[in-house]
């Protein structure tokens, strides 16, 4: 572990930091349980790094706000889209109402 610390960095990285050797060496040299595998359950997780969490963190925010965008723009069109039914479903009445009316002028004309 030492060893990593110290090796030499290239220009412009930042040195690799003790807690992320440690998290390195303890997943390499640890040893993984097999229990769940044993009884017949496939799917076991593998320990991840915190950086791991912290991308993976940052990749479904960035899916979330993509949704909640998708979300908006499809409320926006169902508003959009009730509001058109709305003005249709008046002027259909209009159009009745005058309808109504033309025939009641033609029958009490007879």
């Amino acid at each position: 572990m030492e060893e990593k610390v110290s090796q030499p960095t290239k220009d412009g990285q930042q040195p690799i930091s003790a807690t992320k050797v440690v998290s390195d060496v303890r997943t390499q040299h640890t040893k993984k349980p097999k229990f769940l595998q044993h009884v017949g359950i496939q799917h076991v997780h593998e320990r991840t790094s915190g950086t791991n969490l912290e991308a993976q963190l940052a990749a479904e925010k960035k899916g979330s706000a993509e949704l909640r965008e998708i979300v908006n723009t499809l409320t926006k069109k169902v508003e959009e889209s009730k509001e058109a039914r709305a003005r249709q479903e008046e002027e259909y009445k209009k159009k009745q109402a005058e309808m109504d009316a033309k025939l009641d002028l033609l029958l009490s004309q007879r």
